[in-house]
Order: structure tokens, then sequence, then C-alpha cells
């Protein structure tokens, strides 16, 4: 009898653990999804205007692309982290072709996993291989927050924005709240 109740207690502890992991775990994402959409404050975090990483992957045509760094246009890089298969960031990425087909921002997708994880995404949306990168590392090259996050980085190579993009309203925010406005005219995202 005595043994019974230590395994029950014993059990108890190590469900109360796993319950506040969870809750700790659950408090953690809740104030993430709540933080400004500019500005995470982060420790780790580059502070906006500072230089952006310069990273040179391959894009799913196979092209090598360069991120961060000024670009020889001047346009505006707007970087969507996303995940495939995920309901959020296909809207997200809905909403981000049309905001830079309005604008002079250059959309960049960037997600890890397999290609076939993106295949509807990238069916759904028309989109061009060549604008789109698979690279775990780039996440952290950018320290960003949970996706679908977003990193605007402007003409000089400067990261000018970034956040949690969760919804249209919060990505056109991100969009007009930097020195990177658009032009009056349109151009191809």
């Amino acid at each position: 009898m005595l043994v019974a109740l230590l395994f029950l207690l014993a059990l108890g502890f190590v469900l109360l653990a796993v319950a506040a992991l969870a809750m700790r775990r659950q408090l953690r994402l809740g104030r993430q999804a709540l933080a400004p959409v500019i500005g995470q404050p982060q420790a780790a975090m580059p502070r906006d205007a500072d230089l952006a990483p310069i990273i040179s992957a391959a894009s799913l045509s196979g092209d090598v692309l360069t991120i961060g760094g000024g670009t020889r246009d001047a346009r505006p890089q707007l970087l969507i982290f996303i995940e495939g298969r995920s309901a959020l960031c296909d809207a997200v990425v809905g909403d981000a072709i049309d905001l830079c087909r309005e604008t002079r921002f250059r959309l960049m997708l960037l997600g890890e996993g397999a290609r076939e994880d993106y295949a509807g995404l990238l069916e759904r949306y028309s989109l061009r291989g060549a604008d789109f990168i698979l690279n775990a590392g780039m996440g952290e090259d950018f320290q960003i927050g949970p996706v679908p996050s977003a990193v605007l980085i402007n003409g000089r190579g400067q990261i000018v924005a970034r956040g949690t993009v969760q919804r249209r309203e919060q990505l056109k925010m991100l969009l007009e709240s930097t020195d990177c406005q658009p032009d009056e005219g349109k151009t191809e995202a």
C-alpha cells in the first residue's frame, strides 16, 4: 500500500513538472504573438538599422541569391520566413504577394525542410523558384521569432523592420513604418 502511494506521489510530481513546462512554453508563445510587429525586444537580436547579415544561398530554381548587403537596383528586400503546410503561413504569403505587387519591395520566401512541403504553396500562388530559399540556417542568421516572421532590408543593406506577421494588417504596418516607402508605380514582385 505504501509503495503504491509513493508511486502515485512520484507520478503526480512528474505530471506537475510536465504541466509547468507546457504552461511556460504557452506563455512564451503568447508573449511572442502579442509582441509588437516592429522591434521585438530580444537581447541577442541585432538592432533595427544594423547591417543585415550577407548570405548567399541557392534558390529552388538553382540560382544563387544574395540576401543582405546593398542591392544593385536599391530595391528593399522583404524576407518572409515560413513553414511548409501551414495554413497561417499560406495566408501570409498570399497577403505579402498582394502587397509587394503594389510596391517596389522584392519578396523573398525562406523556409526549411523539403521542397515537397511547399509544393502546394508554389503552385497556388504561381511562385517562381528563383525567389524561394530552403535553408534552415537563415532563420538563425536573422534571429527571427516564431514563423511566419518578416524582415525588411532597405537598399543599403540595413534591417529597418522585423517582426511576427500573422495578419495582413501586421504586414502592411511593417511595410509602411519604414524609410522604404513604396513608389507610386507598380513593379512585379
